[in-house]
């Protein structure tokens, strides 16, 4: 066998690997890039709530619960606990009144 055809189906199969490892990585990043995107979007809407329960309330538990009954997530929040779960905050309150706000993550 000539030394170039098997020069020629190395090189191919080199350009090729490279090839697909590069699409894979860009689309990788892609996706990634998105889900960071997300949760950058879910972390300024928990912080647009909280500005205005600031702003609006006096921060008393159901004051708070009125005002989330349009959040997005309003199904999965437990209110009969002293921690209502945001999507990336806890708002934790101690006998009706909110005590601490914790940032997930």
């Amino acid at each position: 066998m000539n030394k170039w055809k098997i020069a020629f189906w190395v090189c191919l199969t080199i350009l090729i690997t490279v090839t697909i490892f590069s699409v894979h990585s860009i689309i990788d990043q892609g996706v990634t890039l998105t889900y960071l995107k997300d949760g950058y979007t879910d972390t300024e809407n928990d912080l647009d709530l909280l500005i205005e329960f600031i702003n609006k309330t006096d921060l008393t538990k159901l004051q708070i619960e009125a005002e989330l009954k349009d959040h997005k997530l309003v199904e999965y929040i437990d209110f009969q606990s002293d921690t209502v779960s945001l999507d990336r905050v806890l708002l934790i309150f101690e006998d009706g009144k909110i005590k601490r706000v914790i940032k997930q993550w």
